[in-house]
């Protein structure tokens, strides 16, 4: 199983986000789906753990954040 890496920085904190909801969506021909729920430690980094590769989008707390290349890392500003 593959592991993509996301970093949520809280920008009007000044600090990484603890505690957010991180999920990886993929609309592709051959990829479809949601990743589980990862969330966020102290640090502000969340290991999401998923059978899918290519682009997918970035949700953090329910809110769409962007896209990324799947497996990889990845950084959000909320």
């Amino acid at each position: 199983m593959a592991t993509s890496t996301i970093k949520v920085y809280n920008t009007k904190a000044g600090r990484p986000e603890p505690n957010a909801k991180v999920v990886l969506g993929w609309n592709g021909i051959a990829n479809l789906g949601h990743s589980s729920p990862a969330y966020t430690n102290a640090n502000g980094v969340a290991e999401v753990s998923h059978s899918s590769s290519g682009e997918a989008t970035v949700y953090v707390n329910g809110k769409e954040m962007g896209k990324m290349r799947t497996p990889g890392e990845h950084k959000v500003s909320v």
